[in-house]
């Protein structure tokens, strides 16, 4: 009874409130990191987030068009928010949206988030108050998938909210989630756990399922000279469920990743990613391949 009542709690520690999915990360706020759980954000347009859910507010109430959403902090009396916006509320692509609002000295600027949207934009002082600054960005993962995201925020406030709003932005995933995420877990000892690695610095990662997977396998993945990945299983672990989630020790060598996963999904389709580390706050992701 003790053992399923911790590894219950640990479930709802996962889930967070009112059944959002959770994660532990790190922000930098003028060099200096600053721990922070993110609460993930699903919009019906086909894209997601992670925003800081004790800090800020997702508001849908505002848009017109209904294919819109702001982003503003909860309790705060300054002029801050962040405006993401599909191309049918704005009535243009992403990229003339940017050109539109840009500067005539105004560089536009390239990112990759860790899961492969590109972010393009600029930050400029309003053309109607220079103690103003405004993003502009358009992020995309093709020519269907974009959205066009503006931050506006006082130049007093953009290394504190300006910033915390850009770190969500940072977070724009197209398409749907893995079935499967993981999390860091060395805190869950009371979850079922499998030693892959017995290295000194292997560390505990935790996988759980956000639906329920078949022939859930641990991968040593090698990149080849042709930049593609060669994957042999090293541990076969059957079927993973939300209500079971499961402890693996890994260890990390490199910038490459070298740890991978592969499960069936319900629809019967086999998919496979590779384990890696976030280089701007050390949480992990998966990215297919």
């Amino acid at each position: 009874m003790k053992r399923f009542l911790s590894v219950t709690l640990i479930l709802l520690l996962l889930a967070g409130a009112a059944g959002a999915e959770t994660r532990q990360g790190v922000i930098y706020l003028e060099g200096e990191p600053e721990p922070v759980t993110e609460t993930l954000y699903e919009t019906p347009w086909g894209f997601s987030f992670w925003y800081d859910a004790d800090l800020l507010t997702v508001d849908t109430s505002q848009s017109e068009s209904g294919y819109s959403l702001i982003i503003y902090p909860t309790d705060s009396e300054l002029p801050v928010y962040m405006e993401m916006m599909l191309p049918e509320a704005i009535g243009t692509d992403t990229w003339q949206y940017l050109e539109d609002n840009r500067g005539s000295d105004t560089e536009c600027e390239s990112y990759y988030t860790d899961t492969g949207t590109e972010i393009l934009g600029y930050v400029q002082p309003a053309f109607f108050n220079a103690d103003i600054l405004q993003g502009y960005y358009a992020a995309a993962s093709n020519e269907d998938d974009q959205v066009a995201v503006s931050i506006s925020c006082p130049m007093e406030a953009w290394e504190g909210w300006g910033t915390r709003l850009f770190h969500t932005l940072m977070t724009v995933t197209f398409g749907p989630l893995p079935a499967i995420r993981a999390d860091w877990g060395e805190e869950y000892a009371e979850v079922p756990s499998v030693p892959v690695s017995d290295d000194e610095d292997a560390a505990w990662i935790l996988f759980t399922a956000r639906r329920p997977v078949s022939d859930f396998q641990v991968l040593a993945l090698d990149m080849n000279e042709d930049y593609e990945f060669e994957a042999e299983t090293v541990s076969s672990l059957g079927e993973l469920t939300p209500d079971a989630p499961l402890r693996v020790s890994l260890s990390f060598y490199g910038d490459i990743p070298n740890n991978g996963i592969s499960f069936v999904d319900e629809d019967g389709t086999l998919c496979r990613y590779a384990v890696d580390m976030s280089g701007e706050d050390g949480s992990l992701y998966l990215w297919g391949f």
